[in-house]
């Protein structure tokens, strides 16, 4: 049933892009609060939390075999680029930084 294959393999590739996409995109926030000195617990936690759940998320995956794994990691190596290009149109070239180091 090559149909079925297919169909498995473009499920597992979706779910490597919506789990690769949250995790870069997450990645915004988490810079966010990396600029603020008093939020910096805050943005460690949010770092390990980003990388456990994508790690989680890649785990539940292997264990549906070698394919799905592959399938799903592609799928978050694609959604990096896309998503980076995404939030560089959406925040535009009017991020500068501030006195302090800060993104304004």
């Amino acid at each position: 049933m090559p149909e079925k294959e297919i169909i498995m393999s473009l499920g597992w590739l979706l779910a490597g892009l919506a789990a690769g996409s949250v995790h870069v995109a997450a990645l915004w926030i988490n810079v966010q609060f990396l600029m603020r000195p008093g939020k910096r617990p805050v943005a460690l936690v949010m770092l390990l939390g980003r990388f456990l759940l994508l790690g989680a998320v890649l785990f539940v995956v292997a264990r549906n075999g070698t394919a799905a794994f592959l399938w799903a990691t592609c799928g978050v190596l694609v959604a990096r680029p896309l998503v980076l290009r995404l939030m560089k149109d959406r925040v535009g070239p009017e991020v500068a930084m501030g006195e302090e180091g800060h993104l304004r």
